[in-house]
């Protein structure tokens, strides 16, 4: 970034507002971008429209936390609250993560003049429901001049362009990043025996790791029958790590009692270190029918050097190439167990699977073009 530009972005004060702050994708972009700035900009402050912060903590002190729980999806008090908060704040930017951060931005701003230009952070692309793909031809429809919006894919940018109706200039793509220097391969002198031991796992066996919440649209359910025809058609006895928990717990695991898999499934939970269960495992996976777009889990497991097959919706197949770092496939178990075990198959470099992601996906690089970005808004 230039000298001006740098000067430009040191008076910069910016308002992040988030549904939430709990475990998730793009609660750690958040994270990783705004610790990133916070000693070339004026002021920083988050907003949480929840009582679900877990990651609050993860901030920088040097960021001001604010939290305005909602009673209800579209109570007027947080609005409230947030328009108070942003006439004594002031922002040049108001960074809405998603749509409906930015509708509740909207309501507080309505009849008040303010300088800001509003900028929405997208991590959606397909919605679970025609609910919210109603809701967001109205959040789309009140975009105006001093809006724009970041995807974190091309092909986002392109599906969410066309059915909207909305112009190209409108967007901006700036691919998700994370810190290569921390998600990287095992040292050569790590105990994966001794770690796999702890969660029964044989040392020599094939082990898939899937790291996510245990939602409808991340389709565990697929992943399992996916699992099964790996064992009966390609008689490849592969273990299924489940990282995460969420709301179809139980239904998962007697989804996997159904299947008799009980021995080749293992529930990790939620784990504030993954690093390890990633060096444990072979090849990581996404079985996801809608919503992913950029996921980070799956950048912090290729920096670790694991190769991923990856259901091809959202932006997967700007972040794999496939025979290079992995495969994509349809969200269907048969095409699923195919692309898992043709990856298995195959001898991948960690090195080579770290470099070519460290190369595209770094921290580094995506934070300069946000301040690139942010530096030539008027």
């Amino acid at each position: 970034m230039k000298m001006n530009d740098k000067k430009n972005m040191a008076q910069k004060r910016i308002l992040y507002i988030t549904p939430a702050f709990p475990v998730g994708g793009a609660e750690k972009f958040l994270i990783l971008l705004a610790n990133s700035m916070v000693n070339g900009t004026e002021k920083q402050t988050v907003v949480s429209l929840s009582t679900n912060n877990v990651l609050h903590a993860e901030l920088s002190d040097k960021i001001t936390f604010v939290t305005l729980p909602r009673k209800a999806k579209f109570d007027p008090d947080p609005i409230r609250k947030l328009r108070k908060l942003i006439k004594a704040e002031d922002p040049d930017i108001i960074f809405c993560i998603n749509f409906y951060t930015y509708f509740i931005v909207r309501c507080a701003v309505a009849a008040l003049s303010q300088k800001a230009k509003r900028i929405i952070s997208y991590h959606s692309t397909i919605h679970v429901s025609k609910k919210e793909h109603l809701l967001h031809k109205l959040y789309t429809a009140i975009l105006s001049k001093k809006d724009f919006i970041i995807t974190v894919s091309e092909n986002q940018a392109k599906y969410t362009a066309q059915l909207y109706g909305l112009p190209d200039t409108k967007f901006k793509t700036i691919h998700n990043g994370i810190d290569t220097a921390y998600w990287r391969p095992a040292s050569p002198e790590w105990d994966i025996k001794s770690f796999r031991a702890k969660l029964d796992l044989p040392a020599a066996a094939k082990v898939i790791i899937m790291t996510a919440a245990l939602r409808p649209e991340k389709n565990h359910i697929g992943a399992l029958e996916a699992l099964k025809i790996l064992h009966t058609v390609h008689h490849c006895k592969a273990y299924l790590l489940l990282v995460g928990d969420g709301v179809m717990k139980e239904q998962i695991k007697a989804k996997v009692s159904g299947l008799q898999l009980d021995e080749y499934v293992k529930f990790a939970g939620t784990q504030k270190e993954v690093r390890p269960f990633y060096w444990a495992s072979d090849l990581f996976t996404l079985a996801s029918v809608s919503v992913e777009t950029f996921s980070i889990a799956a950048l912090e497991a290729m920096s670790c050097g694991l190769p991923c097959v990856l259901t091809d919706i959202g932006g997967a197949s700007e972040m794999v190439s496939n025979g290079v770092n992995g495969y994509l496939c349809k969200p269907e178990a048969n095409d699923i167990a195919a692309a898992w075990f043709k990856a298995l198959e195959q001898a991948f470099s960690k090195e080579s699977i770290f470099s070519f992601t460290h190369d595209r996906f770094s921290a580094e690089k995506m934070v300069n073009q946000y301040e690139e970005f942010y530096a030539a808004l008027n």
